[in-house]
């Protein structure tokens, strides 16, 4: 603590005695969105800016030249260029998104450097983010800086969020404790809400494809005197891609409303509903035996957020926000055939938070931001399992029902020093739970933006993950008096930007994780520990990696990018760490857009992309819980959309388009027994209003 301290005055005092000066021209820190950021940043001028934090990205159309403008908000909870933040972050936009026609936000992840995504099965199913390597408890998720990770796994299934409505995906890899506390180890992603604009507009999309699969979205965003308001409406279906009992349908709403109460004050609210069900063939079901024809599961989420930024005199910018989360899960599962056996599931897992900003503008050099905030979480956990054959029948309850509280303070020191060149930013967060007690996260980063188009960035980070719940107090395995993982990582890199049409970015990170949550050998006791394992704090994981991402417009309209990410992952001692499941050593991503305008007539307008994925050998789980390697897959996708540009009276652009995923029919799977769907396509019509 004392070392941050004093590193934060040192930001200070160097700011003090006029070192800084204006933020200079400066590329972009990661490959996957690249091109020289203006000189003007928000918080460089003597006043700060009262918009709200979601600043829009420029939306660049897609092909032609690079976007010139970026803003990020995830890395420093303060809009930023992204060429201007120390830690290594990446932005899959809206342009991205809709060109290459992904549905769900689980698949625009994909294409992340250092980001691994399994779904196990067909889509609908269970869809899990490893970030550098990190499994999906230690990954914080955000939809729009609220955290939804539940509380009774700490973990979050992306697959039940579609794109409709949204504005960018960010994606921060490397430990952000100091800002987010727990779950941030490997990294955060945040999605964001887009922000009305502009008159009235409205858009419908309606495909249709094999395996009975429809997607329908309704979009609308507009302004009107004070008012923004956006919204999206989307509703997904297909019977799945195996002989029985694999479908799934998925109903997604948002809105969003900021109201322009005067140039100092505006108010925001968010909300958010989900109904998804989800066929679980393979549920319960070992290696032999035939796929289970009736378990089912259904989740129903909600997001509710109001918050309120005001702008007191010059210098001081104060963000209030509060939200409610509620995730809830059932399974059912009768007997069949091969099962003799029937369960019943029940978890509502809710979290109530509030949250204040305080940002203070200095001068044009140096900034401060001051936050504090509040957690409330329960979790309900009840599950029903009863066993019929051979007799007797038996039953077995398994209900557990906590509460906890999180207060959290946390500190950001920034300063803009050496005419621009040097981009410092310092921080600590405490964070104190009700059940186990503080922790203390700090971080540093630096981006050095430099001639000739070259940035250079360092970091350095601390995190925890706090116990989920069940790890804390599932009968007969959690323990009560478990401490949170704890981790330290530092990576470095560089982006060097050629002209408008090239970069190329570099990362090393690496990270350690120690105190490990594992099921650890505990001498046997029906009630104490009935399953000769229960969890404790054992083991440490050492992660260490490079990632390499280029981007190239060789010519107009044509633009190619790639990542490539190796890892390396060595547990300590290798009996009790937990397992790196799922983390492939090599993998790597590549796609190719191509924008052609005037084609069959003028003002059209056509659209193709081809994606690559490439995913190396890595360890999974068998199906009688062994582990054994599971070879490397490959996958392409491809989209293509044509834009006749026919003037209507009502319709201002009309598109048709078609997307194949899976393109050349590989069979695979992502995770060991859940096959990943064979080549499938959607086609259908948007339509703008």
């Amino acid at each position: 603590m004392r070392r941050v301290v004093f590193g934060l005055l040192a930001l200070v005092l160097l700011s003090i005695i006029g070192i800084g000066g204006a933020a200079a021209t400066s590329p972009p820190g990661d490959g996957s969105q690249a091109g020289p950021s203006p000189a003007a940043t928000p918080g460089a001028s003597a006043r700060p800016s009262s918009k709200p934090a979601h600043t829009p990205a420029a939306k660049a159309s897609p092909g032609g030249k690079l976007p010139q403008m970026v803003i990020v908000v995830t890395a420093t909870r303060l809009p930023e260029p992204l060429g201007q933040v120390g830690t290594t972050t990446s932005v899959v936009a809206a342009p991205t998104i809709q060109a290459q026609q992904i549905a769900s936000a689980l698949d625009a992840l994909r294409e992340v450097p250092g980001v691994q995504v399994v779904q196990s099965g067909s889509p609908g199913s269970l869809g899990e983010v490893f970030i550098r390597g990190a499994p999906p408890d230690q990954n914080l998720i955000l939809i729009d800086g609220v955290p939804v990770n539940d509380s009774a796994t700490s973990e979050f299934d992306l697959s039940r969020i579609t794109t409709g409505g949204l504005q960018q995906i960010e994606v921060v890899r490397g430990a952000g404790g100091a800002l987010y506390g727990s779950q941030a180890i490997g990294g955060v992603v945040n999605l964001i809400t887009q922000e009305g604009s502009g008159p009235l507009k409205f858009s419908l999309l309606s495909e249709g494809g094999n395996r009975a699969s429809e997607n329908q979205v309704a979009t609308f965003d507009g302004a009107e005197g004070k008012l923004a308001y956006a919204g999206a409406l989307s509703y997904f279906s297909t019977t799945g891609f195996r002989p029985i009992n694999d479908n799934s349908d998925n109903l997604n709403g948002a809105l969003r409303l900021d109201y322009h109460l005067d140039e100092n004050t505006t108010l925001h609210g968010f909300a958010r509903y989900i109904r998804a069900n989800v066929s679980l063939s393979s549920y319960s079901v070992a290696s032999g035996i035939s796929l289970n024809p009736n378990a089912h599961q259904r989740n129903e989420f909600m997001l509710f957020k109001g918050g309120v930024d005001h702008q007191f005199g010059e210098h001081l910018l104060v963000r209030t926000s509060a939200f409610y989360v509620r995730d809830e899960l059932r399974i059912n599962e009768v007997p069949f055939a091969d099962s003799s056996s029937a369960e019943t599931d029940h978890i509502p897992d809710e979290t109530r938070g509030s949250n204040v900003d305080a940002v203070y503008t200095w001068n044009p050099v140096l900034r401060t931001l001051v936050g504090f905030e509040f957690l409330d979480q329960w979790v309900h956990s009840q599950e029903d399992f009863v066993s019929y054959a051979p007799p007797p029948l038996e039953r077995f309850l398994t209900v557990f029902d906590h509460r906890r509280q999180e207060y959290a303070g946390y500190v950001e020191q920034e300063a803009r020093l050496f005419d621009g060149h040097l981009i410092a930013t310092g921080g600590f967060r405490v964070d104190g739970y009700s059940d186990f007690g503080k922790e203390v996260s700090p971080a540093w980063s630096v981006a050095m933006p430099l001639k000739y188009g070259l940035t250079l960035r360092g970091n350095y980070a601390e995190g925890f993950r706090a116990p989920s719940f069940n790890e804390l107090y599932f009968p007969g395995f959690g323990n009560p008096h478990l401490g949170p993982e704890l981790s330290s990582e530092y990576d470095g890199g560089f982006t060097q930007t050629l002209g408008e049409t090239a970069s190329v970015t570099a990362t090393y990170f690496s990270r350690r994780v120690h105190d490990q949550i594992v099921a650890v050998p505990c001498a046997f006791n029906a009630v104490s520990c009935p399953f000769d394992t229960m969890a404790g704090n054992a083991g440490r994981v050492d992660t260490q990696g490079v990632e390499f991402a280029p981007t190239w417009s060789p010519l107009k309209g044509l633009d190619l990018s790639g990542s490539f990410t190796y890892l390396d992952q060595r547990r300590d001692p290798p009996l009790f760490a937990r397992q790196p499941v799922r983390v492939p050593k090599y993998s790597a991503a590549a796609l190719a857009q191509y924008l052609r305008r005037n084609i069959l007539r003028g003002g059209d307008r056509a659209i193709a992309t081809v994606a690559y994925t490439f995913v190396g050998d890595r360890d999974d789980f068998t199906d009688a819980g062994d582990i054994a390697n599971h070879g490397s897959y490959q996958r392409v996708d491809a989209a293509f959309s044509y834009s006749p540009g026919i003037p209507w009276r009502v319709i201002r652009n009309e598109e048709f388009l078609v997307r194949i995923q899976n393109l050349l029919d590989h069979h695979y799977a992502e995770a060991f027994g859940f096959p990943a769907p064979p080549v499938n396509f959607l086609a259908g019509v948007k339509l703008d209003f």
